[in-house]
């Protein structure tokens, strides 16, 4: 098999794989399109989250671990739950320190707090998203801190220029696993906005 028909066949699969696996995320509306960005009206949601001491690369690996750990069966109820989008982080709000992360997952709609099994590990807790609207940039490439501050800065820009007020601690979104090419990810920054 030459080079170009191997490289087509590693397309086709990034491409089917990515269509094949559909994941549950967030519920939201889209409230406007804007240039640069859109803003989305996100309803509540429960999350599973994890505070890791380090930076963006080396918290992130440790906190997938602990969270995949609760979702594939280290729960009260030894329970295997499905896995969702977008994997997030931010920095921890109120810490002096600026290489604290807050990392999470969504948790599936079909939980509530009460039928959501409890963590055993205790550096995993259960979280209530409220409703919140956000301003959302969409990007393509790796999944690395250069590429987010860069996208991060493209929208504050883009929020200065319409005179959007931000609130909060800038969040990441990454929607895809490791295996998917780079140009094929979506990873997103978004940013609680209290006027628009």
């Amino acid at each position: 098999m030459n080079r170009l028909m191997v490289l087509a066949v590693l397309l086709g699969a990034a491409l089917v794989g990515e269509k094949a696996m559909s994941y549950e995320e967030p519920e939201y509306r889209v409230l406007e399109q804007r240039e640069g960005y859109e803003i989305r009206q996100y309803e509540p949601y429960l999350v599973a989250q994890t505070t890791i001491q380090g930076g963006f690369r080396d918290s992130g690996n440790q906190a997938f671990r602990i969270l995949a750990g609760y979702i594939f069966g280290d729960n009260s109820q030894s329970k295997k739950m499905a896995m969702t989008v977008p994997v997030t982080s931010s920095l921890t709000q109120g810490s002096e320190a600026r290489d604290r992360y807050d990392w999470q997952f969504v948790m599936e709609r079909a939980y509530d707090q009460d039928s959501l099994p409890r963590p055993v590990d205790q550096r995993v807790s259960i979280l209530e998203m409220p409703a919140r609207t956000m301003a959302v940039r969409r990007y393509s490439g790796r999944t690395t801190e250069k590429n987010f501050v860069k996208n991060l800065d493209t929208l504050n820009a883009a929020l200065q220029r319409d005179q959007v007020r931000s609130v909060g601690e800038p969040q990441s979104a990454v929607y895809n696993g490791p295996f998917t090419l780079p140009f094929f990810r979506r990873n997103e920054v978004l940013v609680e906005i209290t006027r628009w």
